[in-house]
């Protein structure tokens, strides 16, 4: 089993949900952070989501919402993810909040 620190950058450019990370096969992921910025001169709101693949359905497990300038980490606890787990993140305004997922994978191989 080997363990392997990675990162996910994201920019969102439409108010949809954007698939950010997905979990590999035979793999497990702990997200340990998700950074977003707001580049915006108003409030964005931003919200994280989980897809969970064992469960066919989605949860909503965060949402910030960001002033002008400002930044937040969307987690509050790391959050485990199986294989073909999905990492959605969605924001009330296009093209203005970016940022970064630091993950941690460990194969099952």
């Amino acid at each position: 089993m080997a363990n392997k620190f990675i990162n996910a950058q994201f920019n969102l450019t439409t108010t949809n949900p954007v698939a950010v990370y997905t979990c590999p096969a035979e793999t497990v992921a702990m997200i340990k952070s998700i950074q977003s910025y707001n580049s915006s001169s108003g409030t964005v709101s931003v919200t994280a989501s989980i897809t969970d693949n064992s469960a066919s359905a989605t949860y909503n497990f965060s949402k910030r919402t960001l002033g002008s300038g400002t930044s937040s980490d969307l987690l509050t606890g790391v959050k485990v993810f199986e294989e073909n787990d999905i990492l959605k993140i969605t924001a009330s305004h296009t093209s203005v909040v970016t940022g970064t997922v630091a993950i941690l994978e460990q194969d099952r191989k």
